[in-house]
């Protein structure tokens, strides 16, 4: 074992020293291999920083809600004809589930504004295209929202449809840059809602976006309904019994289903949703990303691999007498083969490491330079840099290693 490890030594030492007489010829050999790992690890990097952000985001929301819609959560393509003919979720469908799910604490609703809002104003302030929700008051507990400055409005306001309103933390930085938002009357859509609470900033999102719950303007829901008697379409909300998420989900959509008619063979006309869900179809475009990314990865080791096939050969070439002498002293074929093999295995991985630390140093540069940029290096990346390069000198590498072992040790010492 002691002499295997000796030798091993040995031809790392010699595969080295061939590597540093023949400098620029071997960082042209892996310079596939260098951009395939410095592709794999900063695409990798930027994606897990931004899947961490969707992960904080969606766990702020606390991670035993079960949220309802009537489409689906994600969706990457054309909606199909059954998504578009969905009848909208009711109030009604809330309150059966809050009465007959006994997994679940807490159920509420609310509604958004239509779309086409114009501004919402203060004075000389505005903000274009506002974000109204007519919600409950308990919408402050299950959202675990935090509130900044003021209160959220109550139970007496929503029943008497009053027009208060509740600011996220971005609208009420920009119709009140100095503060003092409450007691103010601001428009939106041209009428006047009091301020009555401002809600502490969000986290972030990827790549340091705004988080859009610090833009609502979250006012009560039946004083939303008065304004805008048309709109039905509902978004729902359940907190389940700590420890019951599963058995709640099961609950909601058995209840769900009766109200809504679904029939014993026909799939779900709405959707569940919980963090783990949310994260898991976000993982599925991570993934998506991924693939392409490993895809072009592949690409460049392929590169290099040729690459350093092709200056294997002509150092096996370069080297046909020294490998002569070698057999004629007594070196067998795996000797042979091993040298070259590691001195393969070897330039790879240098090109690896070298691709992993240039990925590290942009990273660590790019950071710098935009800070709400969100990354973090996975370990498997790192593997992956390692492993990746080692594993294409040892596939590549082994043409020519099994060449030079095969050289006649005659033929060897007569080559000129």
């Amino acid at each position: 074992m002691r002499a295997r490890l000796v030798m091993l030594w040995e031809n790392v030492k010699l595969a080295w020293d061939t590597l540093v007489t023949h400098r620029f010829r071997s960082f042209l050999t892996v310079l596939g291999i260098f951009i395939g790992v410095l592709l794999v690890v900063a695409v990798a990097s930027v994606l897990n920083g931004f899947r961490q952000t969707v992960v904080d985001q969606v766990e702020q929301f606390g991670t035993n809600n079960v949220y309802v819609f009537r489409m689906p959560f994600v969706n990457l393509g054309p909606l199909s004809r059954e998504m578009r003919l969905r009848k909208p979720l009711r109030l009604e469908d809330a309150w059966a589930i809050r009465d007959r799910c006994p997994s679940v604490e807490l159920a509420t609703a609310g509604i958004a504004a239509p779309g086409f809002l114009k501004r919402a104003t203060y004075r000389g302030e505005e903000v274009d295209s506002p974000r109204l929700r007519g919600v409950f008051p308990d919408n402050a507990d299950v959202a675990n929202r935090v509130l900044a400055s003021g209160r959220f409005f109550t139970e007496q306001e929503n029943l008497h449809r009053a027009p208060v309103v509740v600011l996220g933390a971005a609208v009420a930085d920009a119709l009140f840059p100095t503060g003092g938002a409450l007691g103010k009357d601001v428009l939106i859509a041209g009428r006047k809602y009091t301020v009555v609470g401002t809600l502490e900033p969000r986290k972030e999102g990827p790549f340091g976006r705004q988080n859009e719950e610090d833009t609502l303007f979250l006012a009560p829901y039946y004083t939303v309904r008065r304004f805008y008697p048309g709109l039905d379409d509902h978004f729902l909300v359940a907190r389940a019994v700590s420890g019951k998420l599963a058995q709640a989900m099961d609950e909601i959509a058995e209840v769900l289903r009766r109200q809504r008619q679904v029939r014993w063979n026909e799939d779900n006309n709405f959707e569940l949703g919980t963090a783990d869900t949310l994260i898991a179809a976000f993982d599925d475009i991570v993934f998506a990303a991924l693939a392409v990314m490993f895809l072009l990865s592949t690409v460049g080791f392929l590169v290099g691999g040729v690459g350093v096939m092709n200056i294997m050969l002509v150092s096996v070439k370069e080297r046909t007498r020294e490998i002569g002498v070698r057999k004629a002293l007594g070196a067998r074929r795996r000797d042979i083969m091993g040298q070259f093999l590691i001195e393969a295995v070897v330039l790879c991985t240098i090109g690896g490491g070298l691709g992993l630390l240039c990925a590290e140093a942009l990273l660590l540069g790019v950071g710098q330079l935009l800070p709400d940029l969100a990354s973090q290096t996975p370990w498997w990346a790192r593997g992956f840099a390692f492993l990746g390069s080692a594993s294409v000198g040892l596939f590549f590498g082994l043409w020519p290693a099994w060449k030079a072992a095969s050289l006649d040790p005659v033929e060897a010492l007569r080559y000129e």
